[in-house]
């Protein structure tokens, strides 16, 4: 078979298909019917403005790649309590937690990893240079402005882990009129929040201050069915989270804008842990995790002329994160341990329109890391330590529009201090059909970077390790109804140089350059709103597997699908998110099967008058017992009460 066809095999073995089939069903017969509506509302999506996909802003309707955004009165709509609730309902997307909030959790954008996939908070990168996963599950909604996903890779403007694809998070900014919120909430497992936001415009200077307390005593995260877990400490594990925003941006007479924005998050999440003795007895222990990290942007704006504008930015991140315990054997003590990523980040960006239809982008991207843990990171090659390295880019970027087509050209080359040069491109094609169709096509190229634990690790580390290469193709077909918006698109992803830990020739495990994985897949996305109805539903067939155990990669499911439905009625708000995934498999061989699961949540409010709404939801109505991870118990059923008061202050 040629390499370049993509071809989707799937088998109905699994119950939970007849959910994506239905979905799927209802999508066709929804998009084919509703002309018949004649109460339909105009109302698309389209009209979103993002800016990842390309560094520019555009609408959705005007992008060539899979993309989502989530506003913030979805945000407000979903009353999620933290942004892993927010993604699980995206497309494309499917998220593994080992445990409960707080706990370590895992992103994979169609099929790839968490650290395949970058993640940005205000332009910064969220994905840390030890371990290569993103602290995300530390970020509060209420402090979010909007979520930018874009599916498919995107190394051509942002460089590493971009081979999933780019997830954007914006903390809020400050709006034309002054608000100011205060909520307070409480329910299951003595779970209790308080959080205040004041944002507004003054002249020409825009604010915004956001601050939370997020403190619940959790469940029983860990499993202790599984042979695994003898001998972990089986017990709640609480979470405890403050978190502070501020932004602040001026507009110039001169047409100038500068402004810093700046993120602050600490807490303490407890897990289930042991120790082995020297006989090899396990012992329990109380286990858990004080994290920090802080992340602050500012930049500036310039017009040069009318068809020239340039952006300058300037971050700095700082990621820190402390293992504790203790347990009351002494022939088995718990030893702590500790990392931190400190990273300085540069960005120059310039906006050239050299002609009507043409624009034209390049810009120079620089970012400096700096890692440390109770592990010294020792070069096997040279002996010396290594606790630094940059990273400099240049990025150029063209985008045509022609009367019935645009294109889109992308080319970036990296210098990096540890694994040397690499260049990646893009291209993308967008054709308008008739009865309001469009037909995209891409090509593009990606890689993922080896993190400071996969090349220096004391006893463990390769510092010949070479990046993981991907290549990626896919094709979308989007269309319009009366209502909103459908499209499906066809995509496959080949990734070599997969890094895995492997025995050596002694027995000691190490990372090297062994796997090489292909990921296909069809995605289907349905939106539509209709008088006070909102609808959004999506549905994902996936074939990810590794190239040469001919075995599925590990946690992802080949099928899942998500049904969120809204309806507004005068002082009330009515929703339910319907979420279900197939089943997966823990370990690269296969064996530890993990089952598919459906989930329902329900939530609910009441504008009791102009400052006060009360809020309502039940998480897992039906209290199915999952797990996204083996070992790990999924969130049992949920009670949780809000009242938000938002006082006239203008």
């Amino acid at each position: 078979m040629p390499d370049h066809q993509i071809i989707i095999s799937h088998r109905v073995t699994d119950p939970k298909a007849i959910i994506w089939i239905f979905l799927t069903t209802i999508s066709i017969i929804v998009t084919t019917g509703f002309p018949l509506l004649s109460q339909a509302d105009d109302t698309c999506y389209l009209d979103d403005v993002l800016i990842t996909a390309s560094r520019t802003a555009q609408t959705v309707d005007e992008t060539l790649a899979s993309v989502t955004v989530i506003s913030r009165e979805v945000i407000e709509q979903s009353q999620a309590t933290d942004i892993i609730d927010l993604l699980k309902t995206v497309p494309g997307i499917q998220i593994s937690q080992n445990g409960g909030r707080g706990s370590l959790s895992s992103i994979f954008v169609r099929g790839a990893s968490s650290s395949q996939t970058l993640i940005l908070i205000d332009g910064l990168r969220l994905n840390n240079a030890t371990s290569g996963t993103p602290e995300i599950q530390y970020l509060v909604p209420d402090q979010i402005e909007r979520i930018e996903i874009v599916r498919g890779p995107r190394s051509s403007l942002y460089g590493a882990d971009a081979i999933g694809g780019v997830i954007q998070i914006f903390t809020r900014q400050g709006r034309e009129k002054p608000e100011l919120a205060i909520k307070t909430s409480t329910g299951s497992r003595d779970t209790h929040e308080i959080s205040i936001h004041a944002d507004g415009k003054s002249h020409d200077t825009r604010y915004s201050l956001g601050a939370s307390l997020y403190e619940t005593q959790g469940y029983n995260s860990t499993n202790d069915h599984y042979p695994a877990n003898t001998g972990v400490n089986l017990d709640d594990n609480a979470y405890r989270n403050k978190s502070l925003t501020a932004n602040l941006s001026h507009y110039f007479d001169n047409g100038v804008e500068a402004g810093i924005s700046s993120s602050y998050q600490e807490g303490k999440v407890e897990y289930d842990g042991y120790t082995f003795s020297k006989n090899f007895t396990t012992y329990p222990y109380s286990a858990y995790t004080l994290f920090r990290t802080a992340f602050v942007n500012a930049y500036g704006l310039f017009p040069i002329c009318d068809n020239w504008d340039s952006r300058i930015a300037v971050g700095y991140s700082d990621q820190k994160s402390r293992q504790r315990g203790k347990n009351d054997h002494p022939s088995a003590p718990y030893i702590p341990d500790f990392y931190t990523t400190q990273r300085l980040s540069g960005l120059w960006q310039n906006n050239i329109s050299w002609s009507d239809n043409q624009l034209f982008t390049t810009g120079i991207d620089y970012y400096y890391d700096e890692a440390d843990s109770s592990a010294s990171y020792n070069n096997a090659n040279t002996g010396s330590i290594e606790k630094s390295r940059y990273n400099a880019a240049v990025f150029i970027q063209n985008q045509s529009w022609f009367d019935q087509s645009n294109l889109q050209l992308g080319l970036r080359h990296d210098k990096n201090e540890s694994y040397g040069d690499n260049t990646t491109g893009n291209i993308a094609w967008g054709v308008n059909l008739p009865e309001q169709l469009r037909l995209i096509t891409s090509y593009g190229t990606a890689y993922r970077a080896p993190t400071f634990n996969d090349l220096y690790y004391p006893g463990a580390g390769n510092p010949e390790l070479k990046p993981e290469t991907a290549v990626n193709r896919e094709m979308e077909l989007r269309g319009l109804h009366p209502l909103g918006q459908w499209s499906v698109s066809i995509f496959q992803n080949d990734i070599k140089n997969m890094i895995a830990w492997t025995p050596d020739y002694s027995g000691i495990y190490k990372p090297d350059n062994v796997k090489s994985a292909r990921i296909r897949g069809v995605e289907t996305v349905f939106s539509a709103k209709w008088d006070t109805w909102n609808i959004q539903a999506s549905a994902t067939w996936l074939d990810p597997y590794d190239k040469k155990e001919r075995a599925l990669l590990q946690r992802r499911s080949r099928q899942y699908a998500t049904l969120d439905i809204n309806h507004l009625s005068g002082k009330y708000t009515f929703g339910t998110t319907i979420r279900a995934q197939g089943h997966s498999y823990e370990d690269a061989d296969n064996t530890l099967r993990l089952a598919g699961f459906t989930t329902i949540g329900i939530r609910a409010s009441y504008r009791i008058n102009r400052m006060l709404k009360s809020i309502f939801k039940i998480t897992n109505i039906l209290n199915k017992t999952y797990q996204t991870a083996y070992g790990y118990n999924g969130e049992p059923r949920g009670f949780f009460i809000s009242l938000l008061w938002t006082p006239d202050v203008s």
